[in-house]
């Protein structure tokens, strides 16, 4: 969906290829030009790397994906991005395109952003830049959701999360994608804590008078 909003040749860098090693999906992504690597292995990450400086010096196009896997958050307009796609704009002169993508049942929708230039930015400012692409990139994803049909609050089933996670998995019925895998293949930036880990407590609690306050809505609705 992606190659389609973008309708212009570029090389696809993916970090989780699982089956597409070996069957025909992977083959025709080949002929188009991909990269995959295997983002849990350091020799890998590092093959990759290089492969798409290679290419960016050459003046290619690369399509990146910086959150590192789908975005299953319950709220989260965008995850937590890898600097990589910044680090790669600053080393090699290249400009990065913010692309927007939300997903509606079967239809997709795609905002393009101005092109974005690193020139005479610091390599040390990767990170706070990493940031600034992240908010653009939530502001171009807000724009699209703005346009699409308002949704009552009392028409969100209790099972919506569960039913959205469901879709994503079997929307990849051809490779062994679990929700764990997407889980462990976020980036988890040092000193922020996920709500999920933050509020895991409360599944190993038995209920009493003791700890009944931390139930307070106050305190557990951003579970809800």
């Amino acid at each position: 969906m992606s190659f389609l909003a973008i309708s212009t040749p570029c090389w696809l860098a993916l970090g989780n290829p699982h089956e597409l090693y070996k069957d025909i999906n992977g083959m025709m992504l080949q002929m188009n030009g991909l990269i995959p690597m295997d983002v849990h292995q350091k020799s890998d990450r590092t093959a990759g790397k290089a492969q798409m400086k290679a290419l960016l010096e050459k003046g290619g196009n690369l399509l990146l994906f910086p959150e590192g896997t789908q975005n299953i958050s319950a709220n989260a307009l965008v995850g937590h991005l890898y600097a990589g796609a910044v680090d790669l704009a600053i080393t090699c002169g290249a400009e990065i395109v913010p692309i927007a993508i939300c997903r509606n049942k079967d239809d997709y929708y795609f905002i393009l952003g101005e092109n974005i230039s690193y020139e005479g930015c610091s390599y040390d400012d990767r990170f706070s830049l990493t940031d600034a692409l992240r908010n653009q990139i939530a502001s171009l994803k807000w724009e699209i959701i703005e346009q699409l049909p308002p949704l009552k609050r009392s028409e969100i089933p209790d099972t919506a999360y569960d039913d959205f996670i469901e879709s994503i998995i079997t929307m990849n019925t051809e490779y062994t994608v679990t929700a764990e895998d997407i889980r462990s293949e976020e980036f988890h930036p040092k000193g922020i804590t996920d709500p999920s880990d933050a509020f895991a407590y409360l599944d190993s609690l038995i209920p009493s008078e003791q700890n009944a306050f931390l139930y307070n809505k106050r305190l557990t609705g951003y579970r809800s």
